[in-house]
C-alpha cells in the first residue's frame, strides 16, 4: 500500500513538473512571430478578399495550408497575438503528449514489462524531444498533422470509422502529407474508411464557400494547387531555404552543379551535373522505389487486414517515415514523422536485448 501511494505521488509530482515546464516553454516561444504569424496573417487576408496564396509574409514566405485552416483561425485574428500563439503552442504540446498516451495504451506497449515500458517511453521521449522543441520554436503544424494522422488511423483500426476518417481528412485538408494513407486504406480493405475520408476531405475543401463565397473559394483552391504542385521548378530544385532536408533537396545538391542556392557552400558538393528534366525523372524514380518498398511491409496481401498489432504498426510507421522524404519543401522538424519507426526499433532492441547479448 505504501509503495502504491508513493508511486502515485511521484507520478503526480512528475506530471506537475512536466506541465509546468511545457507552459513555461510555450510562454517563452510565444514571444516571437514564428510560422504561426504566417498562418494568422493568411487568415486576416482571407477575410479581406485577398489571394492568400499569392501574398507573401515576413521574409517572402507563402501560406501553404488550406482555406479551411485560415478560416478556422480567423476568429482569433484580432486577439492579442502573443496569447493566441501561446494557446496554439499549448494545443500542439497537448497533441504531442496525447500521442505518447496512445502509445501507452497499445497492445504492443502493454506486452512489455514495467521496467521495459519506462525505458521505452524515456528513450522515445529523448529521441523525439529535439523535433518537438523545433516544432514549438517555429510554431509549426507538424505535430498537429501527425496527431490527426495517428489518432485518426487508430480510430479507424478500432472500428470508429466516421470519427477516424473525419480526423484523417482534416489532416489531409490542412496539409496534404497524410494523403499517402488513402492508398493504404484501400490496400488493407478499409473501404468505408477510404470513402468517408474522401467525402470528409471534399466537404472540408468546399466548406469555406459558405462563408467566403463559392467563386472566391474555388479561385483560392486553384492557386493553392498551383503553389504546391510538386512539378514546379522550385520543388524540384528544392534549395530555397538552408533548412530543407527532403529527398529533392539532397538530389538537387548532389546532381546539379549550379543550383540557385543563396546559402550554398563554396565547397564542391555535386557528383554530377544534369539538367532539370533529368533531375525530375531521377527524383520521380527514387520516390517510386521508396513507395514500392511499402509492398514489402504489406506482404502483398491485398484487401486483407493485418492480423497483428505489430504488423499494423510496421506498415503505418514505414509510410509515416516516407512523408518527409518523398514530399518537397520539408524542413528538419518534419522528421517528427519518423518517431513511430524509431519506436519500433526501440521495441525490438528492448525485447531482444538479452538474446543479442548471448549471441555476442
Amino acid at each position: 500500500m505504501y509503495y502504491t501511494l508513493m508511486t502515485i505521488l511521484k507520478n503526480k509530482v512528475l506530471i506537475f513538473i512536466l506541465i509546468s515546464a511545457v507552459i513555461v516553454l510555450c510562454l517563452i516561444e510565444a514571444a516571437g512571430k514564428g510560422d504561426f504569424f504566417i498562418y494568422l496573417s493568411g487568415a486576416g487576408d482571407l477575410m479581406k478578399g485577398e489571394n492568400i496564396y499569392k501574398n507573401t509574409y515576413v521574409d517572402g514566405y507563402h501560406y501553404f495550408y488550406s482555406v479551411l485552416f485560415a478560416l478556422l483561425l480567423y476568429p482569433f485574428y484580432h486577439l492579442p497575438f502573443f496569447w493566441v500563439k501561446f494557446f496554439w503552442l499549448l494545443i500542439n504540446a497537448v497533441a504531442y503528449f496525447h500521442l505518447f498516451a496512445l502509445i501507452s495504451k497499445s497492445r504492443l506497449f502493454l506486452s512489455l514489462k514495467e521496467k521495459q515500458q519506462k525505458l521505452f517511453l524515456f528513450l522515445l521521449f529523448v529521441f523525439s524531444l529535439r523535433f518537438f522543441l523545433d516544432n514549438i520554436h517555429y510554431s509549426q503544424i507538424t505535430i498537429f498533422i501527425l496527431w490527426c494522422t495517428a489518432f485518426g488511423l487508430q480510430l479507424i483500426l478500432n472500428n470508429k470509422t466516421i470519427a477516424g476518417s473525419a480526423l484523417l481528412a482534416l489532416g489531409i485538408n490542412i496539409k496534404l502529407l497524410p494523403i499517402v494513407f488513402l492508398p493504404y486504406l484501400i490496400y488493407r480493405g478499409y473501404f468505408k474508411a477510404f470513402t468517408y475520408t474522401v467525402l470528409f476531405y471534399f466537404s472540408y475543401l468546399f466548406l469555406p464557400a459558405l462563408f467566403i463565397g463559392f467563386n472566391y473559394n474555388l479561385s483560392l483552391i486553384k492557386t493553392w494547387l498551383s503553389l504546391i504542385n510538386p512539378a514546379n521548378q522550385n520543388h524540384i530544385l528544392d534549395v530555397e531555404e538552408r533548412s530543407f532536408h527532403s529527398l529533392s533537396t539532397l538530389l538537387s545538391t548532389l546532381l546539379v552543379k549550379d543550383v540557385p542556392d543563396i546559402y550554398a557552400l563554396s565547397l564542391k558538393r555535386n557528383i554530377a551535373n544534369i539538367d532539370l528534366k533529368s533531375l525530375s525523372y531521377i527524383l520521380t524514380l527514387i520516390r517510386l522505389v521508396l513507395i514500392s518498398l511499402t509492398l514489402y511491409f504489406l506482404k502483398l496481401k491485398i484487401f486483407v487486414k493485418s492480423k497483428t498489432n505489430l504488423g499494423e504498426l510496421i506498415e503505418i510507421s514505414y509510410i509515416l517515415l516516407l512523408i518527409p522524404l518523398i514530399f518537397p519543401h520539408q524542413q528538419h522538424y518534419a522528421f517528427l514523422f519518423m518517431i513511430p519507426a524509431i519506436g519500433l526499433i526501440l521495441f525490438y532492441l528492448i525485447t531482444n536485448y538479452n538474446r543479442m547479448l548471448t549471441k555476442t
